[in-house]
């Protein structure tokens, strides 16, 4: 649950991701589009704690909580 607020308080277009999926051809956009998302979250993570920044993910995590 905080796993997904983090990501969606991070990447706003999938908080917005609303569509039908009414296809094979939709289902795998809406996969390959989450996927890149967290793919380009890890990086950040890995960014940030190479530059000994303090993770934003902290930040999504506890606005997701409230």
């Amino acid at each position: 649950e905080h796993f997904y607020g983090s990501l969606k308080g991070r990447f706003q277009s999938l908080r917005d991701m609303h569509f039908q999926i009414q296809n094979q051809q939709d289902l795998e956009f809406a996969n390959m589009w989450m996927r890149c998302c967290l793919i380009l979250h890890n990086l950040i993570l890995e960014i940030e704690e190479d530059f000994g920044v303090v993770s934003s993910n902290l930040e999504y995590m506890e606005e997701a909580e409230r």
